[in-house]
């Protein structure tokens, strides 16, 4: 009988699909199955782009300017050394002879789509695909999901879309990171999405270094009139915006003119506004109110939004980039808030009340329903699974009740309150005043900790006369940009730089942002794991590594930190999904790109008069359209010309005036260096690269660290395995001893633990 073979992503989400097709009857290694169906799963990532020594000899061993730029014609994959066992069991899965389709139940995204369409390449599978597409873990929305599956073909962009990006950050990443780790004799990592975002933080740091505070005033009035009092303050001439004086005389001038006299009212008016509901969360919207709220780190919000989706069954589907709902998933509201209401009954009563009221023409009644703007995944709303609050963690909690009380204000009236404007005229000056009542607060009623008191003024008309009872100048400073925080850091990346509070707009600009939402929060775990950003609190503070990174980048190639281009290259790979733009036209564009920028750097020699070394001239946008949209270029663009002829040494090096003294050999050998692929040397205290005593290398690995010792057989495996397999002893800070493995990733080294 023939069968069907079911791979997801996660040996989690494999059970439950197991489950809810019954299959039960047989447990593989690696599998389960029975006589219709066989599910099996990948552990996230089975195979990768293969590394450059694979994809060509002549990129193996230490680094060096000749090997650059590394361009493979057609990349080749190669499967993770750590998943072997693993990939073993799905490539035979697919290619048995009862096996008659394959569905794709990885995550529905671009990462899930790569990680499946990279193991049926690398299975030599040509069974037909159809697509599983879950937006929420439960029983009955699994069920929707394996009845609903589409043929592989129409996600074929998302496929394509996801080999762009891959192959894209691989040639950025490779070239670039060695590029500029050779020009520097120092390690420097280099980000198509990372490198931009690093900017940001750099250039807000400086901004907050070179801040001069200013001292200003602001003449502040209290009036009454018949006994009831209020606020106003002194507004500028002409225009009357501006309220800040500059000059402490001017304002305590202005100050005694007005202190004590009568001022009459030159104009009244009250309307009647509105505020409206909230949209529900995406992922980086909530991430944003979960880092303001809790202080929880972007990182941290995905991780409990994903479990709450996985595991708890809670949440719908978190890595989204929409903030709508579908007009079929509207049909089903009614289930979601009978889920949520015993723990929130009055507001979800409400919302359900007004859903009910609304009708079959109910849809278009409410703002957050709208088919044209959800695209692969809806927003992120609780399921219509009854929620255990004693189940959850603390923060777990947290995340799920403001994804709750979101989704029930997005069905909640408006705001509504009266917004006044007063101007009185006090001896020529002119003051305003300004107030609010509240006639309905409406969604408020489910986000309390968002209102304001009420702040009304006096019943004043034009001509009503009142007293200045208290007018002082105050003094105020200017004050420097905040440092970014997680949810700061998060709405500029979402815009691509732009400081953008208006809600349409940024909505408008999500296609151009820094990365997407489901790799955002890693791309600040990455900048902090690389000490070129560091946590003060909320803060996130670019250190001094980063800030050199960022200006040797920017000082040859500026476009490669620029958000907005790199926004414009994000916007290309969404294109690509929606098959407005080709495979082909991206990755020929990017390749040519690499090409020409790592010859202009290579080959450039240029001096300034005082001797130092003057950057090339700016190049091309990283992503520009290309007018072919065919295989690969082979790279033939000529290279930019140098200011005088330059001879390089064996590895690649441009040959300096004065030779550097030879590296001290002392020790015995270890291994090979991750960095530069030279001798790794065992001295007293330290395991360092030979080229690092030469100053051309930054590798070395303390012998105490983490309150223990680093043995030389750990050190062996570190090189050769990037792993140790006997736990060592440590000490924690607290004085406590532990067992722990070692890893080394990137010359660094860090502890972790294994089951």
């Amino acid at each position: 009988m023939a069968r069907t073979l079911i791979v997801a992503e996660k040996p989690s989400v494999a059970r439950e699909i197991a489950k809810v097709l019954g299959v039960n009857s047989r447990r593989g290694d690696g599998y389960l199955a029975d006589a219709r169906h066989v599910v099996t799963w990948a552990v996230g990532h089975l195979v990768n782009i293969a590394e450059p020594e694979e994809q060509d000899p002549a990129w193996a061993g230490r680094w060096s300017m000749n090997q650059l730029p590394m361009i493979p014609r057609k990349f080749k994959l190669a499967v993770l050394e750590s998943s072997a066992r693993q990939f073993a069991v799905v490539r035979s899965l697919m290619n048995a002879d009862d096996v008659e389709e394959v569905i794709n139940a990885t995550d529905a995204g671009r990462e899930g789509e790569l990680i499946f369409r990279r193991i049926y390449l690398m299975a030599g599978c040509s069974k037909p695909i159809r697509r599983l597409w879950a937006n929420d873990m439960t029983e009955q929305g699994l069920r929707r999901a394996l009845e609903g599956t589409v043929p592989g073909e129409k996600k074929r962009n998302l496929g394509l879309a996801a080999f762009a990006r891959a192959e894209a950050d691989w040639l950025i990443g490779m070239n670039y990171s060695r590029l500029f780790t050779l020009k520097d004799r120092q390690l420097i990592t280099v980000g198509r999405v990372q490198t931009p975002v690093l900017r940001l933080l750099v250039d807000r740091r400086r901004e907050i270094e070179n801040f001069t505070v200013q001292d200003y005033w602001t003449v502040e009035a209290t009036m009454e009139r018949e006994g009831e009092s209020f606020s106003a303050t002194w507004h500028r001439p002409p225009e009357f915006r501006e309220t800040r004086v500059d000059v402490e005389a001017e304002a305590s001038a202005i100050a005694d003119k007005c202190r004590g006299r009568e001022g009459v009212v030159d104009s009244t008016k009250s309307q009647q506004r509105q505020q409206a509901a909230p949209l529900p969360f995406d992922l980086t919207t909530l991430q944003r109110e979960a880092n303001s709220r809790y202080g929880l780190s972007a990182k941290d919000t995905l991780t409990i939004a994903q479990a709450l989706y996985e595991q708890k069954k809670l949440l719908t589907y978190p890595r989204t980039d929409s903030r709508y709902l579908t007009t079929d998933l509207f049909a089903e509201c009614l289930s979601h808030l009978r889920a949520v209401y015993h723990l929130f009954p009055d507001i979800a009563a409400d919302a359900a009340t007004r859903i009910t009221e609304a009708g079959d023409a109910g849809a278009k009644r409410f703002a957050c329903v709208n088919d044209k703007k959800v695209s692969d995944h809806h927003a992120i709303i609780p399921t219509a699974r009854k929620a255990d609050r004693n189940a959850l963690s603390e923060n777990e909690w947290r995340v799920y009740e403001m994804v709750c009380r979101r989704f029930i204000a997005a069905f909640l009236p408006p705001v509504k309150f009266a917004a006044s404007t007063v101007w009185v005229v006090v001896e020529e000056e002119r003051f305003k005043a300004t107030g609010k009542v509240f006639s309905d607060r409406g969604w408020l009623a489910a986000e309390p900790w968002r209102t304001a008191a009420d702040n009304p003024l006096p019943r004043l008309r034009k001509g009503s006369r009142v007293t200045v009872t208290e007018l002082e100048s105050r003094k105020h400073q200017t004050k420097p940009p905040a440092h970014y925080t997680d949810a700061s850091l998060l709405a500029a990346m979402e815009t691509a730089g732009k400081l953008v509070d208006d809600e349409e707009l940024r909505e408008a600009m999500k296609e151009r942002g820094l990365g997407t939402p489901a790799t955002r929060a890693q791309i600040i775990e990455t900048l902090l794991s690389r000490k070129y950003v560091e946590k003060d609190g909320k803060k996130l503070v670019a250190t001094d590594t980063g800030c050199h990174a960022v200006d040797l980048i920017s000082a040859h190639l500026p476009d490669v930190t620029s958000a907005e281009l790199t926004g414009d290259w994000e916007k290309k790979l969404g294109d690509i999904e929606r098959g407005s733009f080709s495979y082909g036209e991206f990755m020929q564009a990017v390749r040519e790109s690499v090409w020409r920028n790592v010859h202009a750097i290579r080959n450039h020699r240029a001096f300034d008069r005082d001797g130092f070394p003057v950057a090339p001239p700016r190049m091309g946008a990283p992503v520009a359209s290309a007018p072919n949209p065919a295989t690969p270029p082979s790279p033939a663009p000529p290279a930019a010309p140098t200011p005088a002829p330059v001879r390089y040494d064996a590895d690649g090096f441009p040959i300096e005036d004065t030779p550097r003294e030879a590296p001290r050999h002392a020790g015995e050998v270890m291994g090979v260096c991750p960095l530069c692929g030279r001798k790794v040397l065992e001295q007293p205290d330290v395991y360092e690269c030979e080229g690092t005593l030469a100053g051309e290398c930054s590798f070395g690995i303390k012998r105490r660290m983490f309150g223990g010792e680093i043995l030389p057989n750990q050190m062996r495996d570190l090189l050769d395995k990037g792993r140790t397999f006997k736990r060592g002893r440590f000490v924690s800070r607290e004085g406590k001893r532990f067992n722990a493995n070692l890893r080394l990733t990137d010359g660094r080294l860090d502890l972790f633990f294994e089951d």
